[in-house]
C-alpha cells in the first residue's frame, strides 16, 4: 500500500468494510460483470462518502475544478486492476475504432517518452505527459469511469494549479484531506478484497494498463480466473 500511504492516513474502517464488500460480491460468484461492478461500487460509493460528508459539513472554500479545466491531468495515475478493467471495457464499448487508434498512439507516445526515467525526471517533462485520456478540448473522455484517485483530485486556487504546472517543480497546494482519505481507504478495501480472493489488484500504470488491456483476448474473463493480466 505503499503508493497509498503517501497521499495521507487510511481509515481502517472504511477499508475494512470496502474489503468485506468485494469478498461478498466475488463469494457470491466470479463472472466478467462482477470483476466490472468492483470498480464501479467503489467508484459510487467514494463518490456518496465525499457528498455525504460535504453536505454534513458544508466546505468553508469553495472547490474551484470546472469542466475543461485539466490542471491535474498531467499527473501519472496509478490504479487498481479492477478500475484497470472497467476504463478498458467502457473504451472498448464507446470508442469507434479510429479514436482507439489514436488512443493507444498516445499510450504508446507516452509510454516511450517516460521509459527508464525515474519519478522526480518524469516530474520535469510532465507537461508533455497529459493522459491520454484527455481530449483535445481538455476534457476526460471517460468521466463517468474515470479512475478513484482522480475523484479525489481538486483545487482551491485555479491559479496556483496554472503556476504549478508551467514549473518543473512539483509545488504544494490547498486541498480538502477527507477526499483523498475516504478514497485511499477505498481503494485500500479493494486492493485487499482482491488480493485475498487471489486476483491480481495493482497499482498500475494507466498508461501501461490501457495498453495490456487491448493487447491480451477477453482480459475481463481472464483476470477473474486469476490470470495475470496487467505488467
Amino acid at each position: 500500500m505503499d503508493y497509498l500511504t503517501h497521499l495521507g492516513p487510511i481509515d481502517q474502517e472504511l477499508a475494512a468494510r470496502q474489503r468485506a464488500t468485494v469478498l461478498e460480491m466475488l463469494q457470491a460468484g466470479q463472472s466478467a460483470d462482477t470483476a466490472l461492478e468492483l470498480a464501479r461500487q467503489a467508484m459510487v460509493w467514494a463518490d456518496h462518502a465525499i457528498s455525504r460528508l460535504e453536505w454534513e459539513s458544508p466546505l468553508p472554500r469553495p472547490i474551484v475544478c470546472q469542466a475543461g479545466c485539466h490542471y491535474c491531468c498531467i499527473n501519472q495515475v496509478e490504479l487498481t486492476a479492477p478500475e484497470a478493467l472497467l476504463l478498458g471495457h467502457y473504451v472498448d464499448l464507446n470508442f469507434p475504432d479510429a479514436e482507439k487508434a489514436r488512443l493507444m498512439g498516445r499510450v504508446i507516445k507516452s509510454l516511450r517518452t517516460r521509459a527508464g526515467k525515474t519519478k522526480p525526471q518524469i516530474a520535469q517533462i510532465r507537461q508533455k505527459l497529459r493522459c491520454p485520456l484527455l481530449s483535445q478540448e481538455g476534457r476526460c473522455s471517460v468521466y463517468p469511469v474515470r479512475p478513484l484517485i482522480c475523484r479525489a483530485m481538486h483545487s482551491l486556487d485555479q491559479e496556483q494549479c496554472r503556476r504549478d504546472l508551467q514549473s518543473k517543480l512539483l509545488g504544494s497546494f490547498e486541498y480538502y484531506a477527507h477526499r483523498y482519505g475516504i478514497v485511499i481507504s477505498v481503494l485500500a478495501g479493494l486492493m485487499e478484497g482482491c488480493k485475498a480472493m487471489g486476483l491480481q489488484s495493482g497499482p498500475l500504470d494507466i498508461a501501461r494498463a490501457l495498453r495490456d488491456f487491448f493487447s491480451r483476448e477477453r482480459p475481463v474473463e481472464r483476470w477473474i480466473q486469476g490470470e495475470k493480466v496487467f505488467t
